[in-house]
Order: structure tokens, then C-alpha cells, then sequence
């Protein structure tokens, strides 16, 4: 979103979604033997809604808390949540008049943003938190199923309310 068109609306609703983020990060849900938590789900909210810059700013404001709250902190998360939001409001700010249901370009959107995010949660945590390559893919086959999750969960807001509308 170009600078000139923020408005206090925006701003509110980019600090409530970061709030969220960092609220969603918190709190996990067991799932067999691992847990799940769904920080991207106004992360990705938001890139889809409003667009990349929002998206990218809940990316790295949602994410504060969780990068600090591990065991071992790793503040490599803040950067990968932001582009998730970015990437995931650019390729949907391109895609959304497909001719399809709205649901494909969202998960096209979603599944982009995943593999431009994915090699950077691999880099940093394997090279930068030496962490085990294989834990690392377990982390991101986790990120994936998160993020789809995410995505419909999203899909459903957006198709009873109006965001973008209701922020400008």
C-alpha cells in the first residue's frame, strides 16, 4: 500500500492483527506429537486483505514474541513471518481477479509465499540456529500445514466480511 493511503484504521488494524499474531504464537494446540499454533492466520489475513506492506509489518511485529519465547531464541522467525505477509499480499494483489473461485488464487497466493519463505526458515535455522536439517523439515512440513489451515480459515473471514473496505 503506498504510503499516502494509510490511515488510522489501517494502522489500528495492523496493530490488533500483530496483537493477535503474537497472542495466536502463544498458545499451542496438541496434535498427536506435535502442537500446532496458527500465528500466521492474521499474518496471512492480512497480506490477502489489505496487501503486502500490511501483511509484512503483522509479519514482523506479530512474530516478536514467539522468536524470544523458545527455548532457544531465534530471531530468524520476525524476518520469515514478514515475508510470508509480504509475498503472500503481492502475488494475490496479482491474482485475485482470476476467473476461478476465490479460494484458488488465495491458496496460489499462500503456496507462493511458502516456497519463497521456505529456503529462508532452512538457511537460518540450519546455518545461522544450527539446528538438524531434519528437524528443520519437520518444521517446515509443520509451517506448511499451519499455513493451509491459515489460508481457510482465512478464506472463510474474508468471505463474510469485508476488510479492505471496512480499513480504508
Amino acid at each position: 500500500m503506498p504510503l499516502h493511503k494509510r490511515s488510522s484504521k489501517m494502522v489500528a488494524f495492523v496493530a490488533v492483527m500483530a496483537g493477535l499474531a503474537n497472542v495466536f504464537g502463544l498458545v499451542a494446540i496438541p496434535v498427536g506429537l506435535t502442537s500446532i499454533h496458527f500465528m500466521q492466520l492474521p499474518i496471512i489475513l492480512t497480506g490477502l486483505t489489505v496487501g503486502s506492506i500490511p501483511g509484512a509489518s503483522v509479519g514482523l511485529l506479530g512474530s516478536l514474541v514467539m522468536a524470544f519465547m523458545l527455548p532457544t531464541a531465534n530471531p530468524y522467525i520476525i524476518l520469515g513471518n514478514a515475508i510470508l505477509g509480504s509475498f503472500t499480499g503481492f502475488f494475490y494483489s496479482r491474482i485475485k481477479n482470476w476467473k476461478v473461485r476465490p479460494v484458488i488464487p488465495q491458496l496460489a497466493s499462500v503456496i507462493a509465499a511458502y516456497l519463497i519463505q521456505a529456503p529462508y526458515v532452512y538457511v537460518t535455522d540450519v546455518y545461522l540456529v544450527s539446528m538438524h536439517p531434519a528437524v528443520v523439515q519437520a518444521i517446515l512440513l509443520k509451517l506448511l500445514g499451519e499455513d493451509l489451515i491459515s489460508l481457510f480459515i482465512s478464506h472463510i473471514i474474508m468471505f463474510r466480511v469485508d476488510i479492505a473496505a471496512k480499513v480504508r
